[in-house]
């Protein structure tokens, strides 16, 4: 897989005219050539239905009078440019126009459409003869494009749907299409097939051609699937187009130990996909695909060709200094393997909807709250699944909901007596009747406050200079500490807030006595907080509760960190082992992004101005002698200091990205 890719959209109306009048092919490949670009996914079928390529299926985009793909590809080949090719799934308006009874009907007999409105994309239904249609159009490109580099299937997703095909299917299966519950197994049915169809035939032509599909979020928990169907993953995540910064790193923290090959997939836009004239500053492509490299994916930035097929130099020079910046360095980061010393069980992955068919959804309050609390305290971490093996992480955390089964609770309990430590938060770990692990702690049910109660930590976890009762913004659990040690007292505001009892603008005040209830309970090497302290972050974000939750986090770690720096809330630590180079490679990582606008119901929150930070300190836990700390990638020396396991030494300049590679004595 190659480290610099350009996902090139070209999803054009057959209402513009003149495609690709200004395509040169020499000038197109040598403008990716020279911004350090070596794959580029190309189009054959975009969201309109129209292929750039002469089709016995489809309908080829009736502006467009040669063969663009043949020529974007050849050309792209011609300067040792990889090109993969692209086609649209579920969306397809030529199709939805011509054959209206392909199209998606909702169970209320709606004919649904992206964004809701008539400007959006009509979904198809893979339980019509669309299915078909759509695995003619990707032989024919496989027969026709044999040299095309991979196959991007993107819109993998499959509304609930009573169309007349699902119909005839549903009753031919014996199966209800009125019943809510029959219709997600046929449609679950129905995307199966999607993928078995699609995967088939690329298979039947080309078996080792690589292949994805795009869903805009990959779905933890799902092993088996991704393993069926996928060659690699493509973690699509624009930052500014509602996923935001925080998203990519859950994903990829998931991805990564799986031992996938990956990419992150950002956008030059300022905003979204397809933004045709808008553009991100440099930097902030720079930190994405440092971010990138920092949890070990390789890069793909979106794009959007210009209808006449010429290639935009404004956004070469953005592309070309990002991926300058990624050459540089991609040695360090070739092969390499996460540092981590904690193991988060994804709520996503522990409560997956095996029959879920509608396109996943891209945020997770728990597991992106913890993502954000480790992220911020600089804590090194991978996200897990049920399947995960436990046994390399000090410290599992199980966030606020997590279900223990047999299964889980078995493993968990060798985990433990193996030496492992757990910190589980809220709901996780509770039963019906009590908690299912021993946690020094009984319980009562959860607190009727809804509104929210208030928690007095122990001092070793209370926030700086707050020596009173924090609002947690929502209910305990109502646990009492027996045989454990208690980690705070809750307590009760005077009522919850109603229309018929409230008090003040937002919460009621906290009566002057404590609850009863314990905020808290370790025993051992199990630790309990509860609160859905995660979720709450996630909503919340109040940075008194980032106090108390990486103290609590870090006590049940037992004190230590693997790495600790200077760096400020908003900064970012990674730890990477090369094996094969005898080597740890650390990047120091701080952008600020701020928000500017809101769009589509999405915050616009882009990166503009990258402060040099100073001076940041670094203590990085060893386990072997160092015998060099080097600046990458340009090589200059750092003077360091190694004592009782762990090599101290101070980094001149952070600006964005800042790469440090620790060597050890082979």
């Amino acid at each position: 897989m190659r480290f610099r890719q350009v996902h090139l959209d070209f999803h054009t109306s057959g209402l513009i005219e003149g495609i690709g009048s200004r395509f040169d092919a020499r000038d197109f490949a040598r403008a990716f050539k020279a911004a350090h670009v070596d794959s580029v996914t190309i189009f054959s079928k975009c969201h309109h239905g129209l292929s750039y390529h002469p089709t016995k299926v489809g309908r080829m985009h009736p502006g467009l009078g040669f063969d663009l793909l043949r020529a974007e590809l050849d050309a792209l080949h011609g300067e040792g440019i990889a090109a993969p090719i692209y086609l649209s799934a579920a969306w397809d308006e030529h199709a939805a126009f011509t054959h209206a009874d392909w199209r998606i009907v909702t169970p209320d007999g709606h004919l649904p459409q992206s964004r809701n409105d008539p400007t959006g994309w009509a979904y198809l239904d893979f339980a019509s003869p669309y299915l078909d249609y759509l695995a003619a159009q990707i032989d024919e490109v496989l027969e026709h494009y044999p040299d095309g580099d991979g196959i991007f299937i993107d819109i993998c997703s499959q509304l609930p749907s009573i169309s007349p095909y699902a119909k005839a299917a549903m009753e031919a299966r014996g199966l209800d299409w009125t019943s809510v519950g029959d219709r997600t197994i046929f449609g679950a049915e129905a995307l199966d097939g999607f993928y078995r169809k699609v995967k088939d035939t690329v298979r039947a032509r080309a078996p080792g051609m690589p292949l994805f599909f795009n869903s805009g979020h990959i779905r933890r928990g799902n092993r088996e699937h991704i393993a069926k169907y996928y060659s690699h993953l493509e973690l699509e995540s624009l930052p500014t187009a509602g996923w935001g910064y925080d998203h990519f790193p859950v994903s990829a923290r998931y991805v990564d130990p799986l031992g996938i090959p990956f990419l992150g997939m950002t956008g030059k836009f300022h905003f979204t996909w397809g933004e045709i004239g808008g553009y991100k500053r440099p930097e902030a492509l720079v930190y994405e695909c440092g971010a990138m490299l920092a949890h070990g994916a390789r890069c793909s930035i979106g794009d959007h060709l210009h209808p006449t097929g010429l290639v935009d130099p404004s956004t070469m020079s953005i592309i070309g200094a990002a991926y300058d910046w990624v050459e540089k360095r991609e040695a360090w980061a070739e092969g390499s393997v996460n540092r981590a010393e904690i193991g988060l069980i994804s709520l996503e992955a522990a409560t997956l909807d095996a029959t879920s068919i509608e396109a996943p959804a891209q945020k997770h309050a728990s597991d992106d709250g913890a993502t954000r609390i480790l992220l911020e305290a600089g804590l090194t971490f991978d996200v897990l699944d049920l399947e995960s093996d436990l046994a390399p992480y000090r410290l599992i955390i199980l966030p606020d909901a997590v279900p223990v089964g047999p299964t889980l609770k078995a493993k968990l309990e060798r985990y433990v007596a193996g030496g492992g430590r757990l910190l589980l938060t809220g709901r996780s770990g509770l039963g019906a009747t009590g908690f299912v692990l021993d946690v020094g702690a009984s319980w009562e049910g959860t607190s009727p406050m809804a509104g929210g109660d208030y928690l007095l930590p122990s001092p070793e976890w209370r926030p700086d200079g707050i020596d009173e009762p924090n609002f947690m913004y929502a209910p305990s659990e109502r646990i009492k500490v027996t045989d454990g040690e208690s980690l705070g007292a809750v307590y009760e505001p005077y009522f919850d807030r109603t229309p018929k009892h409230f008090s003040g603008h937002i919460n009621v005040p906290r009566r002057p006595d404590p609850s009863g209830y314990d905020g808290g309970s370790r025993k051992g090497a199990v630790t309990y907080l509860a609160h859905p302290v995660f979720r709450v972050y996630t909503e919340v974000g109040a940075v008194r509760l980032l106090e108390m939750v990486e103290r609590a986090i870090v006590d049940a770690l037992g004190g230590e960190r693997m790495i600790t720096t200077g760096l400020p809330r908003a900064g970012r630590a990674t730890v990477r082992r090369q094996p094969k180079r005898h080597r740890d490679v650390i990047y120091l990582m701080h952008a600020t992004p701020a928000l500017r606008g809101y769009l589509w119901d999405s915050n616009i929150q882009p990166i503009q101005d990258l402060v040099t930070l100073k001076d940041i300190a670094v203590s990085l836990k060893v386990d072997a002698p160092v015998e060099a700390v080097r600046l990458v990638p340009d090589g200059a020396p750092l003077p360091f200091t190694e004592a009782y396991g762990r090599v101290c030494f101070t980094v001149p300049e952070v600006t964005g990205v800042a790469m440090v590679e620790v060597i050890y004595r082979s």
